[in-house]
């Protein structure tokens, strides 16, 4: 059985990243969707937070784009000041208001439906996982999303309840993870986080490790995580919520003991990266094939760079957004 008086970093190691210096989460390149999140703020045990406004031009309503921009900046600079996105969220649930309201302006919001889910869950679940109580609210319901039908509108405010409960539950994942997979039993306290009342697994190995992963497909149909075709390199590629998708294969790809999971945009095949990776960049797996593409994509975009005007400054790329802006992030450019 498990020693009891092993510290909680000694219990997961089993799970951290091999090559992340003692960190839990992965390198992951997800398509997050763009985030118009702003004025993030705390009040009476709540988040609650703003949609950007919308601005007219011509015949069409357009999102600014600088406002998903900056998002996307704010994260990338939390990943290079080696700051993980499951390593915080775990300790949610014990922290104070303030750390929440810190980890939402960094890495973004939960987006909670009136079902206090976040909004794009799934209609159906069908497992045995625990769920927060919907939410009461006095405002006229509407239940699904006018754009799109499949999905609920966000209330945008979030009791900070329901940020600790999800937390705890990531936690409980982690710990049981990190048994399991040193062939132990996972804890009874944790199970009962994750679990409906009355729903336990059986005490073997095995039976655990399969409820662990109904528990993990809950989380992964709660992030409606899915595969997408990418529509600028025409690879293969995973898109979910803005924070609780990449959350929840996070936490998956800890259960599976994989560092971590990019797509190759030449062959379209899942790899483990042996260091950082350049969100929803071009990314090549060690194949000879496809480094050899890289290569060649290298060498053009350097004859490029040696043919235009002014090669000592680097040039302003196109911005992946509905106003054509221009920025030098890669995590923008064509």
């Amino acid at each position: 059985m498990r020693d009891d008086a092993k510290s909680q970093p000694a219990r997961l190691d089993f799970v951290r990243n091999s090559r992340g210096a003692d960190r839990l989460t992965r390198p992951l390149d997800i398509a997050r969707k763009w985030s118009y999140v702003t004025d993030v703020r705390l009040t009476k045990d709540h988040l609650v937070w703003k949609h950007a406004e919308r601005q007219r031009v011509g015949r069409y309503w357009l999102l600014n784009g600088e406002v998903a921009r900056q998002a996307a900046v704010t994260r990338q600079d939390a990943e290079r000041d080696g700051r993980g996105i499951l390593d915080e969220f775990r300790n949610l649930c014990d922290a104070g208001d303030e750390a929440i309201l810190r980890y939402a302006q960094t890495w973004g919001v939960l987006e909670l439906c009136r079902h206090n889910l976040p909004s794009c869950h799934g209609l159906s679940l069908h497992v045995p996982l625990r769920l927060p109580d919907p939410l009461a609210t006095t405002d006229k319901p509407q239940a699904l999303n006018p754009n799109d039908p499949r999905q609920c509108v966000p209330l945008r405010r979030e009791p900070l309840a329901t940020w600790r409960f999800f937390a705890a539950q990531a936690r409980a994942l982690l710990n049981i993870a990190a048994d399991l997979q040193g062939v132990q039993l996972g804890d009874d306290s944790d199970w009962a986080v994750l679990l409906r009342e009355g729903i336990a697994p059986a005490r073997s190995v095995n039976a655990q490790r399969l409820c662990m992963r109904d528990v993990l497909e809950g989380w992964l149909k709660l992030g409606h995580i899915k595969p997408a075709i990418d529509d600028l390199s025409g690879g293969l590629t995973w898109t979910g919520a803005d924070l609780f998708g990449e959350l929840a294969v996070q936490i998956s790809l800890t259960a599976e003991a994989r560092d971590g999971q990019v797509i190759c945009v030449s062959c379209g095949r899942p790899y483990e990266p042996k260091r950082r990776v350049i969100r929803r960049g071009f990314n090549y797996c060690p194949a000879t094939k496809c480094q050899r593409e890289a290569a060649a994509k290298r060498a053009q975009r350097y004859r490029k760079r040696q043919r235009t005007p002014g090669r000592g400054v680097s040039p302003k790329l196109p911005y992946r957004g509905l106003f054509q802006g221009r920025t030098n992030d890669p995590l923008f450019s064509q």
